[in-house]
């Protein structure tokens, strides 16, 4: 991936568990991930929308797969960026999981509050989990996670 980038076309965020499930995949996945992540916010790839997916609503998102065998999936959302960001929109992470089992799917339909009726997560708020804008000099390994601190909590809170 020698060739130029494009400036970002969107924000990135993500729920803080699909940093989990990034962190849990293998380096190699992981890897892969953060490419497609990256090529996401640059406008240089778009997953195909979902709709209704293993039996639950993932309308409003969409679908990459990671690696060539499709074993792995990104479930993310393309939505508006919250008021003050750089970017009108934004990539909205919600899940990074296997094919087997629904794994990504079922994550994602959690997070969202769409499985089992369950309530949508507080972590499913906006301004929580925008830590990382991925840029071409971006590591291929995840950053180090923040400490805690009462400035990353959403307004309200």
């Amino acid at each position: 991936m020698n060739r130029p980038r494009r400036a970002a076309v969107f924000g990135f965020a993500a729920d803080p568990r699909a940093l989990a499930d990034l962190r849990a995949a293998p380096q190699w996945i992981r890897e892969l991930a953060l490419l497609h992540l990256q090529d996401l916010v640059h406008g240089e790839q778009r997953g195909v929308r979902l709709g209704i997916r293993a039996g639950v609503d993932l309308s409003g998102c969409r679908r990459l797969y990671v690696d060539p065998d499709a074993t792995w999936r990104i479930v993310y959302q393309e939505r508006r960026a919250p008021p003050g960001s750089a970017r009108a929109r934004e990539v909205f992470l919600l899940a990074v999981g296997q094919r087997e089992a629904h794994a990504a799917y079922n994550a994602a339909a959690r997070r969202l509050g769409r499985l089992h009726g369950a309530a949508p997560s507080e972590h499913h708020q906006p301004a929580l989990a925008r830590p990382h804008l991925i840029t071409p000099a971006a590591p291929a390994h995840l950053p180090p996670r923040p400490a805690p601190s009462s400035s990353r909590t959403a307004p309200g809170h």
